[in-house]
């Protein structure tokens, strides 16, 4: 029974990180190009896009259809959509802007089954392929198939990852360079700022955790995937087709016509 943590390791392990981008445009016809175009998965992005529930459900199952896994990020600390995205059949979770241990202990114990932590039973959810699921078999795949990815964008929460790792049910740690670079000033070019990645990403693999990333070009992404990070996410499919279509107008326009 391999779920996406299972290959997410595997793959790891062998130095071959997985390749994904953000989903922000409510298309099925575009999650679908990003499935044919060869991405492992995506992450569905309801904290800066405007999916809601009934979307991000389509958007993962759709996903799922294509070949794709389907990581979803949550839209605040609430914790009110974590059972219906995990009933969805989500592959996991990313908690954005984490910067309290106990708020990130309490948010993963939603992601975990009781009374380990404190999910509660949908065997009649996709989840639980409409109640068709053995109950032993839905709750250790619910268990073991959720990436539980706390997301660190702050300096002195990501100084100390090793506390964060150390959070039961944390399955993942992701840095968030954007929103490092607004408190700090600094890019992820930096000097200081690719030590301290290179610390989260350190201590992550001392705990046995999955890392994540987020990079706005295919060069930076072979950089961090050559790094080791797991989970590796270039740009979203919103910035890829604005840029395309910027570069044809452009093109056409630069000959004069």
């Amino acid at each position: 029974m391999e779920t996406f943590v299972d290959y997410a390791h595997a793959r790891t392990a062998e130095g071959r990180g997985l390749l994904g981008t953000w989903v922000k445009l409510p298309s099925l016809e575009t999650l679908e190009l990003l499935a044919h175009a060869g991405f492992d998965f995506v992450v569905i992005d309801m904290e800066h896009a405007p999916h809601d529930l009934e979307r991000a459900y389509s958007l993962i199952s759709t996903a799922q259809a294509l070949g794709l896994a389907a990581l979803v990020r949550l839209p605040d600390h609430s914790g009110s959509t974590i059972q219906p995205l995990l009933d969805a059949g989500a592959d996991g979770l990313l908690v954005p802007r984490v910067t309290d241990p106990a708020e990130a202990r309490a948010l993963c114990a939603k992601m975990v089954f009781s009374p380990v932590g404190e999910r509660g039973l949908g065997l009649t959810s996709r989840a639980g392929r409409w109640g068709l699921a053995p109950i032993p078999d839905y709750v250790a795949r619910g268990d073991r198939q959720c990436v539980r990815m706390i997301q660190l964008e702050d300096w002195a929460s990501l100084e100390r990852t090793a506390d964060f790792a150390a959070i039961d049910h944390v399955t993942g740690i992701f840095i968030g360079h954007g929103d490092l670079f607004l408190s700090s000033g600094k890019p992820a070019s930096n000097p200081d700022v690719q030590a301290l990645t290179a610390q989260m990403l350190a201590a992550t693999k001392a705990a046995g955790l999955l890392s994540g990333v987020a990079v706005g070009s295919p060069q930076e992404a072979v950089l961090y995937l050559k790094m080791g990070f797991s989970l590796v996410m270039v740009s979203n499919d919103a910035m890829m087709f604005a840029h395309a279509a910027e570069q044809t107008v452009r093109a056409v326009r630069e000959a004069g016509l």
